[in-house]
C-alpha cells in the first residue's frame, strides 16, 4: 500500500508538472499573439498615415495644377484682351490722324500678386528635411495671417472707440458679451446650447447684420482654395464680423488654457463644442469657407508643437518659436498648464462630427496632431510635447478609439509607451503623467494590450 501510494503521488506529480508546463506554454504563446496584434496595429496605423499623407498630397497637386492652368488661361485672355484694345486704339488714332499714344512693344502678361489663396501641401520631395522645410513654410504663413489679424484688430477696435463711431457702442457690447458668455460656461450641456444661441443673437448676428465697413476676406484664408471671383466685390467680408471671430478665438484660447488647471475636463469640451459649432455655422462663412484659419493662426503662434514645429527651448528665440511667450520670466508650470490646455481645447475642436455639416476642424487633423508628437525625435522631445499629448488624449481617448479602432489603440500604445520611454532626462517628469493614463483607462475597461 506505501508502494502504491508513493507511486499515486509520483504520478500526480508528474502530472502536475506537465500541466504547469502547458499552462507556461499557453502564457508565452498568448503573450507572442499579443505582441503580434500590436505590431500589426502599429504597421496599420503607420499605414493608413502614410495613405491620408499621399491622398492629401495627391489631391493638393491635383488642385494646384488645375489652379495654375486657370491662371495661365486668365493671363492669356488679359494679354490677348490688352493687344486687342491697343489695336483698336491705335487704329482710332490713325483714323483722325492723331499720333498714336507711347505704349509697350507687347502687352503685359503679368496679374497682381494675390492675397494669400491656399498653402500647397504636397512637397516633391519626400525625405525629412523636405518634409520639415515644408512645414516651416506653411507654420511662417500662418504666423504673417496672425500678425495681419492683430494689426486688423488693434485699427478696427481704435477706430470704433471714437465717440463718433456710429459702431461705438455695438462693437463694444458684443466683445463684452463674448468673454461674458465664454467665461460662463461649466459641464452642463443645455448651459452649452443656451450660450451657443446667446452668442449667434447678441453677438454674431449683430455683427452680420449691421450696416459698416467690409473688408477684403483672401488674405485671411489660408488652407482653401479661393473660388473664381467675377469682381473685386465678391471678395468682401463684414469687417465687423471678422473682428468678432478674431476676439472669439482670443477669448476661447484664453479659456482653454484657465480651464486646464480644472481636474475635470468637461467644460473644455463644452467650449470646444460652442466654438466648432460657430465655426461650422453656413451663415457666418464666405462662399462656404469657414473662419478656421483665424484660429488656427492663432494656435499656431501660442502651441506651435502642435502643428509638428521643432526646435530648442535653451534660448530666448528657440523658446519663443515653440510657444513660450511668458513675458514676465520663465514659468514651467503656467507653459504646462497653458500648453494642456490648448491640447484637450483642440482636441474637443476637431474630434467631434456633426449631423449635416463638415466639421470646421478635420478629424484627421487631430489624428496628424498626436502622431506627429509621438514621431518626434527624442533628441527633440521637450516637457511641451508630454503637456499637449496629455491634454490630446486624457478625456479623448474614448472618442479617438470610436473614430479609428485599432489603429487609435496602436496609436494611443506609442503615446503613453514607447514615447515615455524614450523620453529624455529633461522630460522625465512631464512624460510621468502621460504614461499612467493607461491605469486610469483599465478601471474604465478600456486595455491597450
Amino acid at each position: 500500500m506505501r508502494l502504491r501510494r508513493e507511486e499515486e503521488q509520483s504520478r500526480e506529480i508528474e502530472r502536475l508538472q506537465r500541466a504547469k508546463a502547458q499552462q507556461e506554454a499557453d502564457a508565452q504563446r498568448r503573450a507572442l499573439e499579443a505582441r503580434q496584434r500590436e505590431e500589426e496595429a502599429a504597421r496599420q496605423a503607420a499605414e493608413h498615415q502614410r495613405q491620408l499623407q499621399e491622398s492629401e498630397a495627391r489631391v493638393k497637386a491635383q488642385k494646384e495644377q488645375d489652379a495654375a492652368a486657370e491662371r495661365q488661361k486668365k493671363d492669356k485672355e488679359e494679354a490677348d484682351r490688352k493687344a486687342k484694345e491697343a489695336a483698336d486704339a491705335a487704329e482710332k488714332s490713325r483714323a483722325q490722324q492723331i499720333p498714336p499714344p507711347q505704349a509697350p512693344l507687347a502687352p503685359s502678361t503679368s496679374t497682381p500678386a494675390a492675397p494669400f489663396t491656399a498653402v500647397t501641401t504636397a512637397p516633391q520631395a519626400t525625405n525629412a528635411s523636405a518634409a520639415s522645410a515644408h512645414a516651416n513654410e506653411i507654420h511662417a504663413k500662418y504666423l504673417e495671417l496672425h500678425a495681419r489679424m492683430k494689426q486688423f484688430r488693434n485699427a478696427f477696435a481704435d477706430e470704433h472707440k471714437q465717440k463718433t463711431s456710429p459702431l461705438k457702442a455695438a462693437v463694444g457690447d458684443t466683445r463684452r458679451n463674448i468673454r461674458l458668455r465664454l467665461g460662463q460656461i461649466n459641464t452642463d450641456r443645455k448651459d452649452s446650447v443656451a450660450a451657443i444661441k446667446k452668442l449667434r443673437e447678441d453677438s454674431f448676428n449683430v455683427a452680420l447684420s449691421t450696416q459698416g465697413p467690409t473688408v477684403d476676406i483672401r488674405p485671411y484664408l489660408i488652407s482653401q482654395d479661393i473660388p473664381q471671383l467675377a469682381n473685386e466685390a465678391e471678395a468682401q467680408y463684414p469687417a465687423f464680423l471678422l473682428y468678432l471671430f478674431i476676439c472669439f478665438e482670443k477669448f476661447v484660447l484664453k479659456q482653454f488654457e484657465k480651464e486646464a488647471a480644472s481636474a475635470d475636463g468637461r467644460t473644455i469640451q463644452e467650449i470646444g463644442l460652442i466654438a466648432a459649432s460657430l465655426l461650422a455655422d453656413q451663415r457666418y462663412m464666405w462662399k462656404g469657407i469657414p473662419l478656421t484659419d483665424v484660429l488656427v493662426a492663432k494656435l499656431r503662434r501660442v502651441c506651435p508643437l502642435l502643428f509638428g514645429i521643432r526646435g530648442t527651448m535653451q534660448t530666448v528665440e528657440g523658446r519663443s518659436r515653440l510657444g513660450w511667450l511668458e513675458k514676465t520670466g520663465p514659468s514651467e508650470e503656467s507653459y504646462g498648464q497653458k500648453m494642456r490646455g490648448l491640447g484637450a481645447g483642440y482636441a474637443a475642436l476637431s474630434l467631434r462630427s456633426f449631423n449635416a455639416k463638415a466639421p470646421a476642424i478635420p478629424m484627421s487633423d487631430y489624428w496628424r496632431a498626436v502622431v506627429s508628437i509621438c514621431n518626434t525625435p527624442a533628441g527633440e522631445l521637450w516637457p511641451g510635447h508630454f503637456a499637449i499629448l496629455y491634454g490630446l488624449i486624457r478625456d479623448y481617448h474614448k472618442k479617438f478609439l470610436t473614430f479609428y479602432g485599432a489603429q487609435a489603440r496602436g496609436v494611443l500604445r506609442r503615446a503613453t509607451y514607447d514615447l515615455p520611454a524614450r523620453a529624455p532626462a529633461r522630460c522625465k517628469d512631464a512624460a510621468g503623467p502621460v504614461s499612467v493614463l493607461p491605469l486610469g483607462w483599465r478601471k474604465e475597461g478600456i486595455s491597450l494590450d
